[in-house]
C-alpha cells in the first residue's frame, strides 16, 4: 500500500435521521472491498447521534473497541453490570473478546459527537473488559491515549497499537518518524495540518506506509488523532 491522502468528499456519509456517520472503513450498509481496514484497525466511524437517541443493545466479540468523546455525552450499559455516562474528552475502552452485550444512548439534549475505533486482537476470546476515564490532552504534545505498550500508555488494548490525540496552536510544527513495518494512520477532527506542502482539513485522512520522518505544521490551531499500527 502506497502513502496515501484521502479528502473527506470521498469518504462515505451514511445519515438516518438519528445517526450521522463518516465511515473511513467499510461498515453496515457501506461496502467497498478495497477499503476495508488499514491493516488492524477495522473500523473508524466519526459519529454524531442526535438528543434522545443512541444505539440500542447489540453484541461485540473478538474485538478491542476505543471511544474518543469530542462533545456532549453517551450512556453506556453493558451486561457486564457496567453503567456510565462518558462526556467530552472522556475515552472508554473494551475487549470485546468473549461477547459483550451493551448499549449506548445520548440521553442529552444536545448531539454528541465522538469517533469509535476497533481493532483486531493480538488474542482471541480475550475476557471481557471494560474501562472509562478522563483525559487531559497537552497543548503542543503527543498524548498518548492507549497502546499495547504496557509500561506507557493510559489504557491497554489487546492489539499492536498506538492511539494519540494532539492538539496543536498555529504555527507549531512537529516531527512523527514511521518506524519499519509499521503504518501511520492521521485524521483531521478540526481546522488545518500541512504536511510534504498538502493541506488536510478538517474529515481529510491520511494513510501512510512507507518509512521517513514526515514533517507537520499546524496552519490553525488543529485537533486530530493519529494511529500507529503495525503492518
Amino acid at each position: 500500500m502506497k502513502n496515501q491522502i484521502i479528502k473527506s468528499n470521498f469518504v462515505y456519509e451514511a445519515n438516518h435521521g438519528w445517526l450521522r456517520s463518516r465511515h473511513i472503513f467499510s461498515f453496515a450498509e457501506y461496502f467497498d472491498p478495497s477499503n476495508m481496514s488499514f491493516w488492524n484497525m477495522r473500523v473508524f466511524n466519526d459519529d454524531f447521534i442526535a438528543w434522545k437517541s443512541g444505539f440500542w443493545l447489540h453484541p461485540h466479540s473478538n474485538m478491542e473497541i476505543l471511544t474518543i468523546m469530542l462533545s456532549w455525552e453517551i450512556t453506556h450499559t453493558d451486561n457486564l453490570w457496567n453503567t456510565a455516562t462518558i462526556k467530552s474528552w472522556d475515552i472508554q475502552t473494551m475487549s470485546a473478546g468473549t461477547w459483550i452485550l451493551h448499549s449506548e444512548e445520548n440521553l442529552s439534549n444536545d448531539e454528541t459527537h465522538l469517533f469509535q475505533i476497533w481493532f483486531t486482537p493480538l488474542h482471541l476470546w480475550n475476557k471481557l473488559n471494560y474501562r472509562d476515564f478522563k483525559v487531559y490532552l497537552v497543548k503542543n504534545k503527543l498524548n498518548l491515549l492507549a497502546s499495547n505498550n504496557k509500561d506507557d500508555v493510559i489504557w491497554y488494548l489487546d492489539s499492536d497499537v498506538n492511539v494519540y490525540r494532539w492538539n496543536f496552536e498555529k504555527g507549531h510544527s512537529f516531527d512523527y518518524k514511521i518506524g519499519k513495518r509499521r503504518g501511520l494512520f492521521l485524521y483531521v477532527n478540526k481546522w488545518e495540518l500541512e504536511i510534504d506542502w498538502e493541506i488536510l482539513k478538517s474529515w481529510d485522512q491520511l494513510r501512510y506506509t512507507e518509512w521517513w520522518i514526515y514533517n507537520f505544521i499546524s496552519k490553525t490551531d488543529s485537533d486530530f488523532v493519529i494511529i500507529d499500527v503495525k503492518i
